[in-house]
């Protein structure tokens, strides 16, 4: 297959599999949902705490707002860069 499409071709160990799902009844090509938490802040006073904390001290860093509200580190970046729009300006916290 290799020869036919080249480089860009998909492995075969691959196209056996989606095979075998079509076979199955899937025909769908989106994937399904997986268990786990979920990536994404529901919850408004997580946000609105960590926005008090930056308006409080300007250059508080991101492990300390972890700490202080017991919070993951991955939850922290998606609340000060995505949901408040803050990024760091020198050693400073700046709304962008």
């Amino acid at each position: 297959m290799k020869e036919v499409c080249g480089e860009q071709c998909f492995a075969r160990c691959t196209i056996f599999r989606w095979c075998q799902r079509y076979e199955a009844g899937r025909e769908n090509i989106k994937d399904l949902p997986r268990p786990g938490q979920a990536h994404v802040v529901t919850n408004i006073a997580p946000i609105s705490a960590v926005d008090e904390l930056i308006r409080q001290n300007r250059r508080i860093t991101t492990r300390e707002i972890a700490v202080e509200l017991s919070i993951s580190k991955g939850t922290m970046y998606h609340i000060i860069h995505r949901k408040l729009g803050y990024g760091k300006i020198g050693a400073q916290w700046q709304w962008c």
